[in-house]
């Protein structure tokens, strides 16, 4: 089994939809596409596209992969400070 496959079955056993870092996601039918060293990548989960200004596809894309879920990062935001 590759590191690839291992992370792939870890992922979909702990109930994620693939791998997030601050510039990119992916999902598992492309997982680590970008070859490039996976140790900075966070388990995510798919959330709705947030639109234009964060979205290098000017908001076109149907969704990102990020580390947390879309309602546990509205709850976080609206956690006062």
């Amino acid at each position: 089994m590759t590191v690839k496959e291992i992370v792939r079955q870890w992922l979909q056993d702990h109930g994620y939809d693939g791998l997030c870092s601050d510039f990119c996601g992916c999902v598992f039918s492309d997982l680590m596409p970008c070859g490039e060293d996976a140790s900075g990548c966070q388990a995510g989960y798919k959330v709705p596209c947030p639109g234009p200004q964060d979205c290098e596809a000017g908001g076109t894309c149907p969704w990102h992969i990020r580390a947390r879920k879309k309602n546990e990062q509205d709850s976080e935001e609206a956690r006062p400070a």
